[in-house]
């Protein structure tokens, strides 16, 4: 095969496949993208169903096998994020190589070409020896009927994926490409290492720093523990033609964009079920506002950290915010991931709490608007929803947003010990309901609950706000438990402080280590943020007071 997509040799590899040949470009090496090193460490350790991209195309007719290939072989050729691997610190783009396509016969099995893609999103990629791209092709007598594609994390994003998904299916139809005109993940490293986005990358980190000092840690608190959660999701569908047209109106009326205001209403209702001032939303796709890097084929999955002050009495202010806090998130999304994690553990470890990837937004509408046009009166009822297979995802809340223009159309991923089945479809539709009736005027905050059927969480008894963070005392005392093993202690609440009392002798700054290195996954549970060593232990509760103090300190 070579580069220009022309049909060369296909030669013959193990039963399972065709070995075929890719030409592309230049053959280089240099620095990683901030994107590609952030997700070369969680392919590396994450569960590889979570860091796997896939997707199955059906193949026009009068297809052959050879014209998938070529596709196929074009598609890499084009985009050197398909041809790129790491080692020594660096990304090495092949110029030139080969790439086993497997070949299945289907024998009459539709779901065959979802089976493949399965297995081989479930395969872990080897970032250093391995492309980062996977083929296959099923046939019927013969025939092509669906090409599989799956990539990892290293290669694309979501928005990368939904790139080259779109580029692949107009590969198949014959059609002739336009010149690649974004850059190349090798450009972008260079351009990373300029003065000016050094010194934009540094802005980010303070800009985290800051942030991640005075937000809640997480928004949909609960009293769970994350050991041995599967992280599979629920995930409901909900379509609206009527709120495509509301987000029209609320746009013209209050100069908020389409995606601004669907992340307002997500995170108002985020926070009215949870109780919260601030809601604080991960956006992934939001840094490819630069113009060029709309159309980048590699990972930009670097998070926005989007923090949403909810004090206001009306909708109309919670959409302001949201447009303001958006714009400083995504101005501030691409920095030195390493940086990020030093910073984050020293916020965790001076206000004792582990910040939780709760509440993620993913807008993936700037490629897939114009698809949903004219619909006919069947679908004109106001919201539509209805619940697709469980699937993983290592959030508590994700909203992924196909379209906005022509009919609202977004997929939420709930934890169902945090927003059960029954409160996520209020949720879900909520949120779409919420932007039908802001379309004409500005909704009091009041009125939200009524509209949507998203009530505040009632809490229980040891629940407390402390540091803007829902806090569950008991979930403290067992946190302090598992870190100090038999030895007598007592958490007390003093003045929005939590101080540990406890039988000595032990150094304040141990115990702290040793609560701050079991904070995560721990939702509800704090680190104390004062400790007093005592010489003993009361014979009760009340008893610690009249004990002798042998030290006591933060242990920050």
């Amino acid at each position: 095969m070579s580069a220009g997509g022309q049909v060369a040799e296909a030669l013959p590899g193990s039963p399972a496949g065709l070995v075929v040949r890719f030409q592309g470009g230049r053959t280089a090496s240099g620095p990683p993208t901030s994107g590609q090193a952030n997700m070369i460490r969680c392919v590396l350790t994450d569960p590889p169903e979570h860091m796997n991209y896939g997707f199955v195309l059906t193949v026009p007719p009068g297809k052959t096998l050879d014209d998938v290939v070529a596709a196929v072989v074009l598609l890499i050729s084009r985009h050197e994020s398909l041809r790129t691997t790491f080692r020594d610190g660096l990304q090495h783009v092949a110029g030139e190589g080969e790439l086993v396509i497997g070949v299945h016969d289907s024998q009459g099995s539709a779901d065959l070409a979802d089976e493949v893609a399965a297995r081989l999103q479930a395969v872990r990629f080897d970032p250093e020896g391995e492309l980062p791209v996977r083929a296959a092709v099923t046939l019927s007598d013969g025939v092509p009927e669906r090409v599989i594609l799956v990539l990892t994390h290293t290669t694309v994003d979501a928005v990368g994926l939904s790139l080259l998904r779109v580029e692949l299916n107009r590969l198949l139809f014959g059609e002739t490409p336009e010149p690649v005109t974004a850059p190349q993940p090798l450009d972008v490293a260079w351009t990373e290492r300029s003065p000016a986005s050094l010194k934009r990358a540094q802005a980010a980190i303070e800009y985290w720093r800051t942030n991640l000092e005075r937000i809640p840690r997480s928004t949909f608190t609960a009293s769970v523990d994350d050991g041995d959660n599967d992280w599979l999701m629920p995930r409901l569908q909900v379509r609206s033609t009527v709120a495509a047209r509301a987000l029209g109106r609320i746009g013209a009326r209050t100069g908020v964009s389409r995606s601004a205001a669907v992340l307002a209403a997500y995170t108002l209702l985020a926070g009215l079920r949870s109780g919260q001032r601030t809601a604080v939303a991960l956006a992934i796709s939001g840094n490819r506002f630069r113009p060029e890097l709309r159309d980048y084929v590699g990972p930009l999955a670097q998070d926005a950290l989007v923090p949403i002050d909810l004090d206001e009495p009306t909708f109309d202010g919670v959409l302001r915010r949201t447009r303001a806090a958006a714009l400083a998130a995504y101005q501030n999304s691409r920095f030195d991931s390493d940086a990020l994690i030093q910073v984050m553990e020293e916020v965790q470890r001076s206000r004792g709490v582990f910040f939780a990837r709760d509440i993620v937004f993913n807008d993936m509408s700037v490629h897939g608007q114009g698809r949903r046009a004219g619909r006919t009166e069947e679908y004109e009822q106001d919201v539509r929803s209805h619940w697709l297979p469980e699937a993983t995802m290592p959030t508590r809340v994700s909203l992924w947003v196909r379209t906005v223009e022509g009919e609202v159309d977004f997929t939420l991923w709930t934890d169902p010990r945090c927003l059960p089945r029954a409160d996520a479809e209020a949720f879900g539709e909520g949120i779409a309901r919420l932007l039908i009736e802001a379309a004409d005027r500005d909704v009091p905050l009041s009125e939200v609950s009524g509209l949507t059927g998203v009530v505040p969480l009632e809490r229980g008894e040891g629940w407390t706000t402390i540091d803007a963070c829902w806090v569950h005392l008991p979930e403290v005392e067992r946190l302090v438990r598992d870190a100090v093993g038999d030895r007598p202690f007592h958490v007390t609440e003093d003045g929005g402080r939590l101080v540990c009392h406890l039988a000595g002798p032990v150094s304040p700054v141990e115990v702290h280590t040793a609560c701050v290195g079991r904070l995560s996954g721990r939702m509800a549970a704090m680190a104390p943020h004062h400790y007093v060593v005592h010489d003993g232990a009361p014979a009760s509760p009340d008893g610690w007071a009249a004990l002798p103090v042998l030290e006591e300190g933060t242990g920050r």
